[in-house]
């Protein structure tokens, strides 16, 4: 069984990280870093699916 806390923990992790990133953005943008910030977003929603999923089938 896969512990859906601790990747609750890993979103938390790579939303502060994105949340950094979307600072310095304001201050000068950048492209790379864009780009950073949709692959942590995108990783958000894909491990958020896959709590999910988990939360679901454990019902």
């Amino acid at each position: 069984m896969i512990d859906t806390g601790l990747l609750n923990g890993y979103v938390s992790y790579l939303e502060r990280r994105f949340h950094r990133l979307e600072a310095k953005e304001l201050h000068a943008p950048d492209p790379r870093r864009a780009r950073q910030m949709d692959k942590y977003m995108t990783e958000v929603e894909a491990v958020l699916d896959f709590c999910d999923q988990i939360e679901s089938e454990t019902v």
